[in-house]
């Protein structure tokens, strides 16, 4: 006969019971109920294996019911200790509540402390967010590349870029363009984006109406067609029906154009503003050496599932030598040689990304000292409350629960310096207008200030503050013994030797910390001044600069001189202008022409490439307007016009590379190998672009000797308010031509200001976070002596009761505060000469280990730090011997 099933048995400890007292009674209490079943039987009648299998018959699968009740009471204990666990922290923050609020000047200090280190952080977060962590706004971004990125194309070289790539599924070229629209009211400049038929494909975007450009499209005859933008649409044309209807826009071959379609609401290529789009034309048949489109900025591609930027930019290097051997000349093997492929996103962020990776380290270096400052307040203030715990666990309180109260303690004032943190990261964002001042890409989302992600950063440090300042002081509470704080209350609360060595080494720490981070707040300034004192090549002050966009198309020849002939003479004639001229190109920004030249004596390269130089298209009276010194030679006057024999000047820059030493009057430049001009003068350099860029070969060519005319206007002005000189000359403009928009009149000095945009923004982010790690560091350091003074005011008053004199006392209080900033300096000089080389990209001027830097920055720590100590030092100095012994 088989034998009935017995009750499986739980594992045994070493006695033979079950581990768990909970579970071993379910057992107990399932046997029993078994055990009186089977006797009940037994009496009946029935033997004992009949009864036993009749009873596990009854009540089923014993094992079964066994592992259901057993789930059940772990359940029932999990759900239980949740609560228990809910209201033991609930208890424990409301005791830190009334903790802090009995304390309210600890409270403020320690909250406004992690305040600035979060609020510091999560702003430099929110700008590393928007401009390199997160991904460009297109589908499967990753896969979008810049296709030679080293140079223009003309539109030929571009589609034979794409073209060539089998890596590359689909491509486009870009070119900018500044266009006007009349006919639609007030005129105005649209900045249009001429594209390939391949625009769409490469960014995954299709118009909201109407279609997208068509292959056929590019043809020159029927590139007559436009797309606008959702923005543009609404704003000036109310949002009604356009398809079909022919507009204005003068300028790029055609003066009329079909709108064909509405771009999508929102839809901004790389993150820069588009009013229009239009094709990029060329003819049928054109190859590389007869186009002379050399306007394509850039050309992107989105390359095929799978593709990798080293097997796109191999394919890119035979097709760029292919087209080198295939037109002698015409490209240099430096060209050919940096042939690539780029991530688009590395592409538009450029080499901020180092910079900006750069000043979030050291923020961090920021919420660190701010960390330190607040586990120092709290170990000090554990001492005050020694006593206290010390009676708590005497008389029962376990070790954790203490513990357990000082880290919700911590908790809160990082729950409270993070949200205070981030409202300032918000409102230093928004208020400093940092989206539009900070000359970074991609910034746009900055206009919102702190978003979800920035908030989601803000929880993180401030859960990050908490294990960096409140576990240390939460487990030196759970270490000493509770008689240690009972023992240490009979001598003034003192905590020994160890106990000060923490404090002194978290000085060391915020003054290593403070000495890197001030040191790159120094260099970053003293650059910015070095920058600053760059000579731009002209005089900005008291100049006016006046862009207007007349029509190419009916503006050109004699028409155009005669314009600016007309408005040169009124504007001159108005009050307080004492010099005019143009330029086609404002100074200081990023606009340029550049056009292969053969100079003479100078022979080409040996492979027939020719050089290349800016060219700036200038009236007469541009170079006095401007205070731009004539080195030699003479200025362009009215003679040179139309006519006369051509004549040119050239810059400095120009003149040394092309005739080292020698005299260039009256050399030849032959331009584009036909147009022959004659070198009349030389001037000096500009740093047309940017203070921090070198000057470039640069001609000066008269207006009057050229095609289209020059879109800015400076005029140098004394007396008159700008603002009512920009409304004459804008009722001038008007009077002339009511369709001849003005883009922008502001002082040249803003165009300069603005080229340092970005470097500023780097220096002055940099020197906020030095200045915050100086003031905390100096809290610190104060802190802390005050803390250690008042621990041994009764050690004091002996030496004072002893005969020791009060100079004598303050002389040891502040040597004990000063030894361990010396080291915190000594260290921080150390790690500020390596780090220093990370921000050697971001630095002009100014060697990474810049002296006067180091050793001004060590000078006003070091005084801050003598400041910090020799306050209380001067107090224990000063402390009464009998009073502090009657108390001890």
């Amino acid at each position: 006969m088989k034998k009935p099933r017995r009750l499986d048995r739980p594992p045994r400890d070493a006695a033979g019971r079950t581990p768990d007292p909970a579970l071993r009674e379910i057992d107990e209490e399932l046997r029993f109920h078994l055990e009186g079943r089977v006797r009940d039987l037994m009496r009946q009648g029935h033997a004992e294996d009949d009864a036993r299998r009749m009873a596990q018959a009854a009540f089923g699968d014993l094992n079964q019911v066994r592992r259901e009740m057993h789930d059940a009471e772990r359940q029932r204990r999990q759900r239980q200790s949740r609560r228990d666990l809910l209201r033991d922290l609930g208890r424990d923050l409301r005791q830190g509540m009334r903790r802090l609020r009995r304390s309210p000047s600890y409270t403020a200090v320690a909250i406004c402390t992690l305040a600035l280190g979060i609020g510091a952080s999560v702003a430099m977060f929110t700008v590393l967010d928007a401009v390199v962590l997160r991904p460009l706004p297109y589908t499967q971004s990753e896969r979008l590349v810049q296709l030679f990125p080293q140079a223009n194309q003309n539109i030929w070289l571009s589609r034979t870029l794409g073209a060539g790539t089998p890596s590359v599924e689909s491509s486009t070229g870009l070119s900018r363009w500044a266009l006007t629209l009349t006919g639609q009211g007030e005129a105005t400049v649209l900045t249009v984006l001429a594209v390939d038929a391949g625009y769409f494909d490469v960014f995954d975007v299709r118009p909201a109406l109407g279609r997208a450009f068509r292959p056929e499209d590019t043809d020159p005859a029927q590139s007559d067609v436009v797309l606008l933008s959702y923005g543009l649409w609404r704003s000036r044309f109310g949002g009604a029906e356009v398809l079909g209807r022919r507009i204005r826009l003068d300028g790029y071959l055609h003066e009329t154009r079909e709108i064909v379609g509405v771009m999508p609401e929102g839809f901004q290529p790389l993150g820069a503003p588009v009013d229009a789009w239009i094709p990029l034309h060329i003819p049928p048949g054109r190859d590389f050496a007869a186009d002379s489109s050399w306007y394509v900025n850039s050309v992107v591609g989105r390359m095929t599932p799978g593709a990798t930027l080293e097997q796109v930019t191999a394919e890119l290097k035979g097709v760029v030598s292919d087209v080198a051997a295939a037109n002698p000349g015409r490209m240099d093997a430096e060209q050919v040689a940096s042939a690539s492929a780029v991530s688009l996103l590395d592409a538009v962020v450029g080499d901020v990304r180092r910079t900006l990776w750069t000043l979030l380290g050291a923020v961090v270096l920021v919420l660190l000292i701010a960390c330190a400052n607040v586990a120092n307040l709290l170990l000090s203030r554990a001492v005050g409350q020694r006593q206290d715990l010390a009676v708590r666990s005497a008389l029962g309180a376990n070790r954790f629960r203490l513990a357990r109260e000082q880290l919700a303690e911590s908790s809160l004032l990082a729950a409270a310096g993070g949200g205070l943190g981030a409202l300032l990261a918000h409102a230093s964002l928004i208020g400093l207008r940092v989206a539009d001042a900070s000359g970074l890409p991609r910034v746009a989302a900055l206009h919102g200030g702190v978003d979800g992600r920035a908030l989601a950063f803000a929880l993180a440090a401030s859960v990050g503050s908490v294990l960096l300042f409140g576990v240390f002081p939460a487990w030196r509470t759970a270490r000493d013994a509770p008689h240690t704080g009972l023992h240490d209350s009979s001598r003034g609360g003192s905590r020994g030797r160890r106990s000060h060595s923490i404090n002194r080494g978290l000085v060391v720490l915020e003054m290593a910390l403070a000495m890197i981070l001030v040191t790159g707040a120094g260099l970053m300034l003293a650059s910015f001044a070095a920058l600053r004192s760059v000579d731009a090549g002209l005089d900005a002050r008291d100049v006016l600069s006046v862009r207007l966009a007349p029509s190419e198309g009916r503006y050109a020849g004699e028409r155009a001189r005669q314009l600016w002939q007309d408005l040169e003479s009124r504007v001159a004639a108005l009050p307080g202008v004492t010099g005019v001229g143009s330029i086609q190109l404002e100074p200081f920004t990023l606009g340029n022409w550049s056009f292969p030249y053969l100079a003479e004596g100078v022979p080409p390269a040996a492979d027939g490439h020719l050089e290349t130089a800016n060219i700036r298209m200038v009236t007469p009276g541009y170079f006095s307007a401007v205070d731009m010194p004539v080195l030699s030679g003479r200025p362009l006057t009215a003679e040179d016009r139309q006519g006369a024999p051509r004549s040119l000047l050239i810059n400095h820059a120009m003149a040394e590379e092309l005739w080292p030493g020698e005299d260039p009057l009256g050399r030849e430049i032959r331009i584009f190998g036909s147009l022959s001009y004659r070198i009349v003068g030389v001037v000096g350099d500009v740093h047309q672009h940017a203070l921090d860029l070198e000057p470039l070969p640069e001609m000066y060519v008269p207006h009057a000797q050229w095609g289209p005319p020059p879109v800015s206007m400076v005029l140098m002005v004394e007396g008159p308010e700008l603002s009512a000189l920009t409304s004459a000359i804008r009722d001038i403009v008007r009077s002339l031509d009511p369709d001849i928009p003005i883009p922008s009149a502001q002082p040249l000095s803003e165009l300069l200001d603005a080229s340092m945009d970005r470097r500023r923004f780097f220096a002055g982010l940099l020197g906020a976070f030095g200045g915050i790690a100086l003031l905390l560091g100096g809290l610190g350091v104060y802190g802390v002596m005050s803390h250690l003074v008042g621990t041994r005011l009764p050690d004091f008053g002996v030496r004072l009761a002893l005969g020791a004199g009060p100079r004598d006392v303050q002389r040891e209080a502040l040597l004990s505060g000063l030894r361990p900033a010396a080291l915190g300096l000594a260290l921080g000089s150390v790690g500020a000469m390596a780090t220093a080389q990370l921000l050697r990209a971001a630095l002009y001027g100014v060697p990474p280990v810049h002296v006067p830097t180091f050793v001004g920055v060590g000078l006003v720590l070091g005084a801050v730090a003598v400041l910090a100590t020799w306050m209380p030092a001067r107090r224990a100095a000063r402390v009464d011997p009998l009073s502090v012994i009657r108390v001890d």
